[in-house]
């Protein structure tokens, strides 16, 4: 195995951190290269935001902003002219909601495995056009992709104008087949929004190949840039009337269709411009063998975590990629639990519920151990009230 990389990150050395997908660590070397760029902006800011930015006033954009977009699209396969800095996936599937107009009785069809601050944005959405949002059910354990695809599709009806669907869903971890669903529904007509939010730097993301009509995802998880820094692809068949969130001088100037949807007046960019800085660092230090490492000491650790539990496994490996859920025993009082792995024991791991079945979702990254794994386990069986 490679060696560990803790020293390289900035997180305190007295706790187990093992929930980067929640919040992802920062490199300390992309770190330093973020406050770098605030640095610049502090020590002129006219000259920061009118000549280093180029482009921010006017119609052809260079300079690092596009270096930054450039290098993110690049790495994820999609058209650099549809990328959109945004803070995070929530601020973007508000957007997308705010731009797309809905009618009465139109259907948005997503699946009871949503995050649920992008079902409250959703839910809103309809309640103002008194249209409807459907939840299909998918029940655990989960079955194959193919099956999947179609028990989601059988719930689209002539009324389906956007379908809402996760790449990786956030209680349960499951990596959805979501090109098979935007295939069918690129045929169907119908809109596809995906919320890829612990997709971008966890695997392979190909936007591209996806063809979605919006895809969104967070970079300060696992493509370990600062926080507030994530991005929206909008397909080109959606740029004309996608509308801007905010509304600023872009609506005057009239720049390129990224900045016209980032320009929120006086905005700290210096996120945005250190993600070179850590495709640069996964690059230095092996990121895809990382990442592999990882993921078969998380897929063997999941196994003993539902043993010890005594449940089922959710899905098999086919579903997953850096983090894995395990049902933990039905009586478990989640925020007790929560309090006690970090009150006690320094631990920081997501405790959370889907449905009525208390979750544990397991991370791994190139800052963690097994040991760190093993002692998760050891502390939950000491747990005095499990």
């Amino acid at each position: 195995m490679l060696s560990n990389l803790r020293s390289e990150f900035m997180l305190d050395s007295d706790i187990h951190y093992l929930n980067h997908g929640s919040f992802g660590a920062c490199p300390r070397e992309v770190f330093e290269d973020y406050q770098n760029w605030q640095r610049i902006l502090e020590k002129n800011p006219i000259d920061y935001y009118t000549r280093q930015l180029k482009g921010l006033f006017g119609k052809e954009a260079s300079g690092p902003l596009e270096k930054a977009r450039t290098e993110l699209a690049e790495f994820v396969n999609a058209d650099s002219e549809g990328m959109i800095f945004t803070p995070n996936v929530t601020v973007a599937l508000n957007a997308i909601a705010n731009s797309i107009q809905l009618q009465e009785n139109d259907e948005v069809l997503t699946t009871d495995h949503e995050y649920g601050t992008i079902v409250a944005t959703w839910a809103r959405k309809c309640k103002q056009s008194n249209a409807i949002l459907r939840k299909v059910e998918i029940d655990l354990p989960m079955p194959t992709q193919a099956e999947f695809v179609e028990h989601f599709w059988n719930e689209v009806t002539p009324r389906t104008k956007v379908i809402l669907i996760s790449h990786i869903t956030s209680a349960t971890a499951l990596v959805l087949p979501v090109k098979d669903i935007c295939t069918r529904a690129r045929q169907a007509g119908i809109v596809t929004v995906i919320d890829g939010a612990h997709a971008v730097g966890q695997i392979n993301l190909d936007v591209r190949d996806i063809n979605a009509d919006f895809y969104t995802s967070n970079c300060h998880k696992w493509l370990l840039t600062p926080k507030g820094t994530g991005f929206l692809h909008v397909h080109p068949n959606q740029r004309e009337t996608f509308e801007p969130l905010v509304i600023s001088w872009a609506e005057i100037n009239q720049p390129s269709f990224a900045l016209r949807h980032e320009m929120w007046g006086t905005r700290d960019m210096a996120g945005f411009l250190s993600i070179p800085a850590a495709l640069k660092f996964r690059e230095k230090h092996n990121w895809e063998i990382r990442n592999s490492e990882s993921r078969a000491l998380l897929y063997e650790h999941r196994i003993a975590f539902a043993s010890a539990f005594e449940r089922e496994l959710i899905c098999d490996e086919s579903w997953l990629a850096q983090i894995a859920s395990v049902l933990l025993p039905l009586e478990t009082n989640l925020a007790d639990l929560w309090r006690y792995l970090w009150e006690d024991h320094q631990i920081e791991a997501m405790i959370t519920r889907w449905r009525d079945e208390p979750i544990i979702r397991l991370s791994h990254n190139a800052y963690n151990t097994r040991d760190e794994l093993d002692l998760l386990l050891q502390t939950i069986l000491a747990y005095p009230k499990l």
